[in-house]
């Protein structure tokens, strides 16, 4: 073996770096383990053909964005209806991608049979329990993380929570016994809570930070803090992205993972190039909040391309809110997001992390920290960065990384996370 500097190493690994010539949020996603996906709808993924090689190509999550709510998962009373979303599961495994569950309790998108029921707290609990069973019995080990409870809480300044048939028939702990159900029915799952209007510092985002703080305190299984982030162009300013880092600090501070789950950015329509601008801005800013923190690993939006998006029948006059436009092209949006991934670099090792068998051969060469990984011909495919084996631990997908013992050794090491 030739020795090609004056700092060498021969290890094994478990896959050798596939170096893909295309540039695509995919592409530079999967290599620092960040989930990027965006929600679907079954006739879309189907039917264009357009649609669904942007989404193959770009994305390696999906997110049914109605198929899986209550509604559509048990339209009769103990009869679930699991084709469609079986069906996206399929096409997500199929195309190496993860699936995202969404939503198992709610306030809307409910059957008639379950929102408008003659329940008392007992009864109405049991059915919680009975769908919530239902639903991840039959996905167990298949959807990686869910939005257990949605959107409960009351926008504005009260910070009081939703009226609700969950809530006016249980009592404000339905979501507590939600997620110990679910927790119950695949205690693998990682389990969140998610809203909108909680991305920054205010009276609703405090109101559920001290809910799911209660909720850690008293050990009832939640796992994560889904921030839906449906925003809008005028609020954007130096202010709020610091409300915003702050914000997702406290959630991760009590231990949970966090994700950007449905983000669009909407903008007045029509609209021009300075204001497009800005929306990358506004994007870049936030993918830069989500990877700064090791806890935020799934970013999510909601919709593939502007065609496709909720945002102009919600809310009229506005649109243009996604990261591709109405023809599948990138807009400076996109362009922002791709290179904050591209640029990005893996400086912490995951907690959870495992050794993997030795299929393949690599030399780590270079003094310098990152330094080039070559492969037994001499070619270059990447490059590693060397971190201390105390090093803070995050949550990712399937990685690799280089870890420094205390003798100065090395290891690589492969991890797959929950």
């Amino acid at each position: 073996m030739r020795i090609r500097s004056c700092f060498t190493l021969l290890i094994f690994v478990s896959s050798v770096m596939i170096v893909n010539g295309q540039e695509t949020l995919k592409k530079y996603a999967d290599e620092i383990g960040m989930n990027i996906g965006t929600c679907i709808s079954a006739y879309t993924y189907r039917n264009d053909q357009n649609f669904r090689n942007t989404l193959i190509r770009e994305f390696n999550t999906i997110v049914a964005e109605n198929e899986m709510k209550a509604s559509a998962m048990q339209p009769n009373r103990g009869q679930f209806n699991f084709g469609t979303a079986d069906q996206m599961l399929n096409f997500a495994n199929e195309n190496k991608m993860k699936m995202r569950g969404h939503t198992l309790v709610w306030h809307a998108q409910n059957p008639g049979w379950l929102q408008n029921g003659n329940w008392n707290r007992q009864t109405l609990l049991n059915e919680m329990k009975n769908h919530i069973n239902g639903v991840l019995g039959h996905y167990k080990g298949k959807i990686f993380e869910w939005d257990v409870v949605n959107e409960a809480f009351n926008d504005g300044g009260a910070g009081t929570m939703r009226s609700s048939f969950w809530k006016n028939t249980i009592g404000e702990d339905f979501i507590d016994s939600a997620f110990a159900f679910a927790h119950r029915a695949d205690p693998d799952a990682i389990l969140y809570y998610n809203d909108y209007n909680t991305s920054n510092i205010n009276a609703k985002s405090t109101a559920v930070y001290n809910k799911v703080k209660k909720m850690v305190e008293n050990g009832v299984p939640i796992h994560g803090m889904g921030f839906q982030s449906h925003q809008t162009l005028e609020e954007y300013s130096a202010d709020f992205i610091k409300s915003l880092k702050d914000n997702f600090k406290r959630f991760s501070d009590l231990g949970l993972k966090l994700a950007v789950t449905e983000l669009d950015i909407r903008i007045k329509t029509p609209t021009d190039q300075s204001e497009l601008q800005k929306q990358a801005d506004y994007y870049r800013e936030y993918m830069e909040t989500c990877l700064a923190n090791p806890a935020c690993r799934t970013f999510m939006v909601w919709g593939l391309d502007d065609g496709h998006s909720w945002v102009p029948g919600t809310f009229s006059g506005t649109g243009d809110a996604l990261l591709l436009n109405r023809s599948y092209q990138p807009k400076p949006a996109y362009t922002a997001v791709l290179n904050v991934l591209k640029d990005y670099e893996v400086s912490v090792i995951p907690s959870d992390r495992s050794s993997k068998s030795a299929t393949a051969e690599l030399i780590l060469s270079g003094k310098h920290n990152p330094a080039a990984i070559f492969d037994l011909r001499g070619v270059k495919i990447g490059s590693y960065k060397v971190m201390p084996a105390t090093a803070a631990g995050i949550h990712t997908a399937s990685q690799t990384y280089i870890v420094k013992g205390s003798n100065s050794s090395m290891k690589l090491l492969k991890t797959t996370a929950k």
